[in-house]
Parts: structure tokens; C-alpha cells; sequence
């Protein structure tokens, strides 16, 4: 973009061709008052506070819209000006029940802050006092129509940030409010909750739940880092107070992975579980009880050395340290043959179908997640991002109300994606296969653009498929599956997103299905697919190497293959109900973990884990880029990290 030259204030500063006022403002450090704006979020004009004076302009004009322009003369801070900008708080204050004393934003509220700067201590209006009423429906948030300016911000990052659109305006005049879809409480809507819009909101309209009257952002100590629990990897900020997290925030949600969800944001304020806080052993009554690390690590390595078949089982929701050190412990220290992670049935079905495609290919073939918001077409098989992985569902929806992204969903079972779908293909379950090689055969009938290349690879895998032949069997009706066809056909920038609904067959010949239709609708021949891992770091897990079993020890277990087990579920609350049931013929079990769940009350030791939230560690997001973690909060008691842990177990079975 060209350079612009603007005189505001009397002084010269430059801008960019396509700059507004404001944008030129704040690059060039000049203070203007808003309250409607929100970095991100398109600029509507609507508080009037960064009104300012333009030469030959005859009226005020709000810097957040109007265009900047090479030789433009701007005055942003007059008497006329700081008058108006007076005039419009005041008359802001007197049109709800802002009560600063009794309202939980006070303090990091920015209509507030600008009352303070302007020396609003009185009104010459008089107060409307209307009755307006508090939505608190929501678990985690509560909107105080009382508190609201009517700024549409919160309207404006549901709609262009999360992409889910629930929240608008609804009534006129001085009824106006904001509405979750058609009046709905808001906990009852199909609000995804982001967060997003308390976050955005510049007073304390919308808030959290958790966060509410715990503690000023000024009282706090913000603290960035990474969100490690399902694999995107997204920045956070949480804000801590004598030693808690009070709110989770995003440094910046206009960045990618900027966006948070409910369990990235809320999460982390309701922890219910149980902690272990010190490690335990079971004593002479068979009961579990408190001990030294020392008496723990003594305990494991004489019981482990006698063990013959020592199994390993870790949550891919451990930092990358923690997993190498595990895998040393299990393979160099103890010889074991059977390590594995929770989720390693995930990763052979998923890196054997990336090999039937291509032998030469690993997991570095998937596409970026950034992707799926320049994508025209979009593909969910057996996915339900909302749900597993919130952010990719954002994005998702995003493409669709932004980009006009078409979007084919293939899953027996509804989802809130297939009421956005342009073609729901609902097949029988079980027959998901067979229904994306008849959308490729219709896809080879439709014909395929001309700058594809060569496709006689991929295509002989859908050839014997046709619409017409298997559509009864699948239960789909065939004008579905070619208008399926249709859409990902004349894409020019389609991507595939498969999920738990795939994985859960174990079939590699499905991945590679997949991969022939993703390269059968590329330009380029490669397939953009993105597949949702389950955990935080399952990636940064399998490329350690830690499920390289040829099967599920998991399943193993089951059969009484092991006597010894050793489990690094870290804070990772569901794996004890996968593993509940699976300790038949184990005589000595070890779980190092955050909480106190059934399964760990079978163990014979347990080591406490750190939260992620308390502990330093790298991880790998599912599609592969390096994130890690800084401690927000240190956690109560003495607790090693997992690494040293495992490291100290390896020491003494060296012994």
C-alpha cells in the first residue's frame, strides 16, 4: 500500500492508502476516545466518542470510518470536540443503570475510565432508570442488559471472530437490546461459548462467571502462554491472583489461534476433581496413603525389577519432556516392548493410511489449520469440531458466513454443522467408505477441470463406486451425493477434515480413501485433510515414537499380557474411565497423575502430575507447529514435574 501524508493536531504523520482516521491515530501514538471500536472487529461508527474535525468538512466525522486521505487536516482534540465528547457520555450514562459501585466491571470498565478522564462527576439529564433484566442462563457467562451502551461489539466478534452470529440487536429505540438468536437465553442458544463477546465487551455488560468480582486486572499478574489441551495450540493470557487464575483471556484474538473456547477459557476456573497432592503407596492395611518421593521411587523400582511384562501407557496430554522421559524410562531403563498412548490406535490408523497414499509421506502432508479459512469448499466426514475442538469449528463456520465456503457434511449422526450444510449426506453407519468413493465416481462423471493433471491414480480407487449403483445400500438418495460431487468438483480450494467418526473403524484403507478424494480435488494433486487428534500433544507424542506398537495395549491389558503397569495420564481426568476396567492380571500399578480418579484408587503408587497451567513444557499442535506452556500459578505442595519424576524412577531402577 502507498504512504500517505496527513496533518493532525498541527503535526505531520504518515499513513497507509486505505487507513481510516483513527487507524493513522493510533499508528502515530495521537489518543483518540472509543468505545464501539474493537481492534479486528469492522468499524460501525456507532459511540460517536473519536468524532474529530476535518478541513472542509462541514460536519463532526467519526475517525473509526472515514478514510484517510494524502494532505487531509485533522483536528482531534478542540474544545468543540471534548464538549461533544462530554455530551455523549453523559447522555450514554443516563440511558441505562450504570451503577459503577455494584457493577463487577468496575475498574476495567472503559466507559468508566473515559467518565474519569472527562471529570464526569454529574449529569445535567435526567436518568431513564428503564427495567431491564439479566440473562444468567449460560454456566459459565451473564449478560446485564442494564450495563449495555448498545457499542454491538459483543454482535460483531460473534459474528467475524467465532462465526457463530447467536448474538444481535432485537427492538428499537430506547428497548433496544442485545439478543441471543431469536430472544433466546443465552444458555439455551446456539451460543458455542467462545467468550469472545465478554472479552470484546467494554463494560460490564457481558462478563464470566468464574472470574466475576475475583480480582481487577490491575490486581493481577497476566501471565501468556499456550492453552494445551486439545491440540490447536491457541495463545492465552490468564490473569492470577494470589495465586489463582481469575480469567483466561486472548492476548490477541484478531492473530491466528487467537480465539479461545469454553474449555480453554473456563476450564481451567472450575476444577472439581480431586488433586493428588503428595505421592502414595499402599501400606501394610492395603490402603493408599501419603509418602516421601523417596519411599515412592524406592517402592516402584524394587516392585518394577521383579515385574516380568511391564506395560506403558501415557496421555498424549503430557508436555513433550514428560513423553521422553517416559519413553526412556519404559524402552531404555525397563526393556519394555509394550509402551503405548491412550490415543495409539489413532495414529496407526491415521500414519497407515497416510502410507497407502503415499509411502514416502508422514503426518507433515496435512494441511495447516489456517487453511480451512481461505477454503471455498469444505468437507466434514465423522467430525464434530464444535464439540472436540471448538476453535476448528469457529473457522469453519467462519469460511461458510465470510467466504460463502460450501460445506459437504458426511456423518450418520447430526451435528450443529448440518444445519449450515449445503448437502448432508446421512449414510448408514458403517458405510462412510463406501460413500466417499461414490462421491468420487460422481466426481470423475462430473469431470474434472483441466488444470487438475494426471488423476489416474487416485481416480482407479473410485471407478467401480457409482451413485446409482450403491446409493440404496448407503441410504442416501443419489442427488445428494452428486450434488456433494458437485460442490468439491468445481472447488478450487477444497479441504477435508475427518474426525473420531473415522478413527474410531481403525481402517487405514479409509484414511487413504480420504487422501485419494482430497488429491482427486486438488489442482496441485495433494490433498488438503486435516485430521483432529485427541489430545493437546498426540502429535508431539507419536513422533517420539510412543505408539509404535503394532496394537492397543490397551487391549492388551484386557488380556492379561501384563503383570506390570506403568500409566502417565498427567492431568488428563477422562483416561481414568478408559482405563478403569482394564487391570486384569496387573499385580503392580503406578499412575502418575494430577487427579484422584477411580483408576488411580486401584493403583498400588501414585505420583502426583502437575496442571498445565502450572508447569513449563513444549508440545506439538496437530498439525504441527511448536507451541509451550509457562507456569500461570505454582501449584500447592511440593510436586515435581512429570520428567523429573520419571527421570528419578529411571535413577533408582538403576541402582
Amino acid at each position: 500500500m502507498s504512504e500517505i501524508t496527513l496533518t493532525i493536531n498541527g503535526k505531520q504523520v504518515k499513513g497507509k492508502q486505505g487507513d481510516t482516521v483513527l487507524d493513522v491515530c493510533q499508528a502515530n501514538g495521537i489518543d483518540l476516545p472509543t468505545l464501539c471500536h474493537y481492534k479486528g472487529l469492522t468499524d460501525v461508527g456507532a459511540c460517536r466518542l473519536c468524532l474529530v474535525e476535518i478541513e472542509k468538512e462541514r460536519n463532526l466525522v467519526p475517525a473509526c470510518t472515514y478514510p484517510a486521505r494524502d494532505g487531509q487536516v485533522v483536528a482531534t482534540s478542540t474544545e468543540k470536540l471534548e464538549k461533544y465528547r462530554r455530551l455523549v457520555l453523559e447522555l450514554l450514562f443516563t440511558e441505562r443503570n450504570h451503577l459503577c459501585a455494584y457493577c463487577v466491571a468496575s475498574g476495567d470498565c472503559e466507559l468508566q475510565n473515559l467518565a474519569y478522564k472527562y471529570q464526569m462527576d454529574n449529569a445535567r439529564y435526567q436518568y431513564a432508570w428503564p427495567v431491564q433484566t439479566t440473562d444468567s442462563s449460560h454456566p459459565s457467562i451473564v449478560m446485564d442488559h442494564n450495563r449495555c451502551i448498545l457499542c454491538g461489539r459483543c454482535i460483531r466478534t460473534c459474528d467475524e471472530m467465532a462465526g457463530a452470529h447467536t448474538l444481535d440487536f432485537m427492538k428499537r429505540g430506547w428497548k433496544t437490546n442485545v439478543s441471543a438468536d431469536i430472544n433466546q437465553p443465552l444458555g439455551e442458544s446456539s451460543c458455542i461459548s467462545c467468550g469472545g463477546c465478554f472479552q470484546a465487551c467494554p463494560t460490564g455488560a457481558i462478563f464470566s462467571k468464574g472470574s466475576a468480582y475475583r480480582g481487577r486486572p490491575v490486581e493481577c499478574t497476566a501471565v501468556e502462554s499456550s492453552c494445551a489441551i486439545c491440540g490447536i495450540g491457541c495463545d492465552v493470557k490468564g490473569l492470577v491472583k494470589d495465586n489463582k487464575v481469575v480469567r483466561i483471556d486472548s492476548p490477541d484474538m484478531t492473530k491466528p489461534r487467537g480465539l479461545l473456547c469454553e474449555i480453554g477459557r473456563f476450564g481451567p476456573l472450575y476444577q472439581e476433581a480431586e488433586r493428588v497432592k503428595s505421592p502414595m503407596k499402599r501400606n501394610a492395611k492395603g490402603q493408599l496413603a501419603s509418602c516421601t518421593y523417596e519411599e515412592a521411587f524406592e517402592a516402584i523400582a524394587k516392585k518394577l525389577s521383579s515385574v516380568e511384562n511391564v506395560a506403558g501407557l501415557a496421555s498424549a496430554k503430557a508436555n513433550t519432556e514428560a513423553l521422553k522421559a517416559f519413553a526412556d524410562l519404559m524402552t531404555n531403563t525397563i526393556g519394555s516392548k509394550m509402551v503405548d498412548t491412550l490415543d495409539g490406535d489413532d495414529f496407526r490408523t491415521i500414519s497407515q493410511g497416510i502410507a497407502k497414499f503415499d509411502s514416502k509421506a508422514g503426518l507433515d502432508m496435512e494441511a495447516k489449520l489456517e487453511d480451512i479459512l481461505t477454503a471455498d469448499a469444505i468437507l466434514l466426514i465423522g467430525a464434530h469440531p464444535i464439540k472436540t475442538h471448538p476453535v476448528i469449528g469457529s473457522y469453519i463456520m467462519r469460511a461458510a458466513a465470510k467466504n460463502k465456503t460450501q460445506l459437504v457434511v458426511l456423518d450418520p449422526l447430526r451435528n450443529p454443522f448440518t444445519f449450515r450444510a449445503t448437502v448432508w449426506l446421512k449414510p448408514t453407519e458403517g458405510k462412510e467408505g463406501t460413500t466417499i468413493k461414490a462421491i468420487g465416481n460422481a466426481i470423475l462423471e462430473h469431470g474434472l477441470p483441466k488444470t487438475s493433471g494426471d488423476k489416474t491414480k487416485f481416480a482407479a480407487s473410485f471407478s467401480e463406486t457409482a451413485p446409482k449403483k450403491v446409493s440404496k445400500e448407503l441410504g442416501l438418495d443419489v442427488h445428494d451425493i452428486y450434488k456433494a460431487a458437485e460442490v468439491l468438483a468445481e472447488s478450487k480450494n477444497a479441504i477435508i477434515i475427518y474426525g473420531s467418526g473415522i478413527l474410531q473403524y481403525k481402517d487405514a484403507d479409509l484414511v487413504a480413501t480420504i487422501l485419494n478424494l482430497g488429491a482427486l480435488i486438488s489442482e496441485t494433486n495433494k490433498p488438503k485433510v486435516i485430521s483432529l487428534k485427541r489430545c493437546g500433544n498426540s502429535r508431539g507424542a507419536w513422533e517420539i515414537g510412543l505408539a509404535n506398537a503394532k496394537s492397543s495395549i490397551v487391549s492388551e491389558l484386557s488380556k492379561g499380557k501384563a503383570k506390570g503397569l506403568y500409566a502417565l495420564l498427567a492431568d488428563d481426568l477422562a483416561a481414568s474411565q478408559i482405563l478403569a476396567d482394564s487391570l486384569k492380571g496387573v499385580e503392580f500399578t503406578v499412575v502418575q497423575t494430577s487427579y484422584l480418579s477411580p483408576f488411580a484408587a486401584k493403583a498400588d503408587v501414585v505420583l502426583p502430575s502437575l496442571l498445565w497451567t502450572e508447569s513449563k513444557g513444549s508440545y506439538t499442535t496437530l498439525d504441527g507447529v511448536s507451541k509451550s506452556t509457562v507456569p500461570m500459578v505454582k501449584a500447592r505442595g511440593d510436586i515435581k514435574t512429570d520428567a523429573d519424576s520419571l527421570k528419578e524412577v529411571a535413577r533408582h531402577l538403576k541402582k
